[in-house]
């Protein structure tokens, strides 16, 4: 399980008194709306907490948002980091009372609003969220993808001496040991590697038993060095591993990190591109806060934090700092990308998932 951060509850007077920017006056623009202040005093009455599920520190510039949240509101993440598939079946147990926000894979999204577990709130920028990355469910449930990203790997060029460039070339015996991935029973990084490799090796990411079918022989010719339940760098940077498959963003960030050469890989033989889904709880403990957070992360400013980290913005209105941009694979390297189709990704997920567990033990 992800490591709980930073826990602690504040009162109302506290929040005010702490000089938070939505009580001076100097909030970003888009921020600075009678909804946003209502919600921000709303939010300090409710103890200055925020509860997340699947928002880590490490993940997608997590760390680097609520950081600015807190800044600006005086409010505290405490995050239980688990994937997709976990904060599904959480949230369901839970009938979305425990946690205020998730992050999780769209699809799952997707089916917690038709299920009505989400909360029916629409921020004030809905309209500029592009029409297949939102939705609304059961009773007004909305879910929608708050950012994107496309799949690759990131290679550790001081263990590994041939880059491999398509799926394909995964399957060499000079990768003995070398190649991490996450699990696709755990995660919806793990369903997208499976879909993403699915994509490239037969054009269509729903025909789930190739994808499995070419990891299964990656493992039995030993060449899979471990199989992740979330996320982690630690093999990789002690040299365990020397292919790490994610998102462009997260091998981007960890590019910038590491104090040894590395190069990030976008297939050239195709591979898939999603969103992370962002959505609040239907009964979450503190609505207001959460739906405070909402409108942060989806205004211009909070989009910019994504995009900071090299997560690219789900607003097709707010654009990748230049730096940023050119730190990229270049746009050559996305020529073969696919965007995926939730509704059918709900439908192979679970048979994705019973095969894999089936045919890789």
């Amino acid at each position: 399980m992800r490591t709980l951060i930073g826990v602690l509850v504040v009162t109302m007077a506290a929040s005010v008194a702490s000089g938070s920017l939505w009580a001076q006056g100097t909030l970003p623009a888009e921020l600075d709306t009678p909804v946003v202040r209502d919600l921000a005093r709303k939010a300090a009455a409710e103890g200055g907490v925020i509860n997340s599920y699947g928002m880590p520190a490490e993940w997608a510039n997590y760390g680097g948002i609520y950081a600015e949240f807190r800044r600006m509101f005086n409010i505290r993440q405490a995050d239980i980091d688990m994937g997709s598939s976990v904060v599904l079946a959480r949230m369901r147990e839970e009938d979305a009372a425990r946690n205020d926000v998730a992050d999780l894979k769209p699809a799952f999204a997707k089916r917690l609003a038709l299920e009505g577990l989400t909360l029916p709130y629409r921020v004030s920028m809905w309209d500029r969220l592009p029409a297949d990355q939102k939705g609304v469910g059961k009773d007004g449930s909305v879910w929608h993808a708050g950012y994107k990203g496309t799949l690759g790997w990131i290679v550790n060029t001081r263990v590994v001496k041939t880059v491999p460039r398509t799926w394909r070339a995964l399957d060499n015996t000079e990768y003995r040991g070398m190649i991490s991935y996450l699990d696709p029973r755990a995660t919806g990084t793990g369903v997208a590697t499976i879909m993403a490799a699915a994509y490239a090796l037969t054009g269509d990411p729903f025909n789930f038993r190739a994808g499995v079918d070419a990891f299964a022989k990656l493992h039995r010719q030993g060449l899979i060095g471990s199989v992740e339940p979330k996320v982690t760098t630690a093999k990789f940077e002690r040299g365990e591993v020397g292919i790490l498959i994610n998102y462009d963003y997260n091998l981007l960030a960890w590019k910038e990190r590491f104090p040894f050469p590395t190069e990030v890989v976008i297939p050239q033989d195709g591979t898939l591109a999603t969103g992370g889904g962002i959505i609040a709880a239907r009964r979450a403990p503190h609505p207001n806060t959460a739906m405070l957070f909402l409108e942060f992360i989806f205004s211009r400013y909070g989009q910019g934090l994504f995009a900071r980290a090299f997560v690219s913005p789900i607003r097709p209105d707010v654009e990748l700092p230049a730096d940023v941009a050119r730190k990229f694979p270049p746009q050559s390297a996305y020529r073969r990308v696919g965007f995926a189709d939730y509704d059918k990704e709900i439908e192979v997920t679970e048979p994705l998932k019973q095969y894999y567990s089936e045919t890789i033990r």
